[in-house]
């Protein structure tokens, strides 16, 4: 794709860019939504099948199943939801997830985001011309940043902003107290974008996400979740347009909220 114009709200710098040698990246991705469409009711068992005959490298296939919650009188029930097809790279880093009213494409290792765009726009296409979808009503753009190195996490104030930390910014004067866990959650708005942000403290075993595997350790993490909601024809130029300007959104509040200690701790290559 061609070089795109710069969306950085935060910082308004479209110049200077970060890039890292080690950037602490747990999960990339990147998903589309539909409404609900008449042709993709019933079983999607042969649906599914052509889509992922379709997309190259992704010979593993696997069944999910989403968890829905109903508040009842008697309390919160779950039920069955909907049926998630995914298909996956032989060596577990590559994901692709096909729903009723989604498609997503989500790794555990990033390399770059030009990359990354290449397999999502190949996803594109074969929603394109085997899912045929007429509409979209969302595009989102998700990064989950986590840090378990434990002499980054006592000492977060030098690598990120302290308005990021929260509660985690008070540990420093606490004797004998040890925070356990902390969350912190802001959404910013920029034209037909919003963005997301969740940081806190994660304890020893526990994920922000499941397709993030727990550490054994404490971890400190930042998700940035960038999104547009609106109703539109799809276009599959359209769409990764929309998810690099969403990526530039996400990439802005880091850039914003970093620290020269944090560039120099991940390698800055500038």
């Amino acid at each position: 794709m061609a070089d795109r114009e710069r969306f950085r709200p935060f910082t308004g710098d479209t110049e200077q860019k970060i890039r890292l040698k080690e950037a602490p990246l747990a999960l990339v991705l990147c998903q589309l939504r539909w409404p609900d469409f008449s042709h993709l009711q019933g079983d999607l068992t042969e649906t599914a099948r052509a889509f992922g005959s379709t997309i190259d490298g992704y010979p593993v296939v696997s069944n999910l199943q989403e968890v829905a919650y109903t508040i009842t009188p008697e309390g919160v029930t779950q039920a069955p939801g909907e049926k998630i097809l995914q298909w996956h790279s032989v060596d577990g880093v590559w994901h692709v997830s096909l729903s009723r009213r989604f498609a997503s494409l989500y790794c555990t290792s990033y390399k770059s985001f030009s990359d990354f765009l290449a397999r999502f726009e190949r996803v594109l296409a074969a929603l394109e011309t085997r899912i045929k979808i007429p509409l979209i009503d969302r595009v989102g753009v998700r990064y989950v940043n986590r840090i378990t190195d434990a002499r980054l996490v006592e000492n977060l104030v030098e690598y990120v902003r302290p308005e990021v930390l929260g509660y985690t910014g008070l540990t420093g004067i606490l004797e004998d107290v040890q925070l356990g866990s902390s969350a912190n959650q802001a959404r910013y708005l920029a034209g037909d974008a919003a963005l997301q942000v969740r940081s806190g403290l994660v304890p020893s075993g526990e994920t922000v996400d499941p397709a993030v595997p727990p550490v054994q350790v404490p971890s400190w993490v930042l998700d940035l979740d960038a999104s547009s909601e609106k109703i539109v024809p799809f276009d599959v130029s359209a769409v990764l347009a929309a998810a690099g300007r969403l990526s530039d959104f996400a990439y802005d509040f880091f850039k914003y909220i970093s620290t020269e200690g944090f560039l120099k701790e991940f390698g800055d290559t500038r």
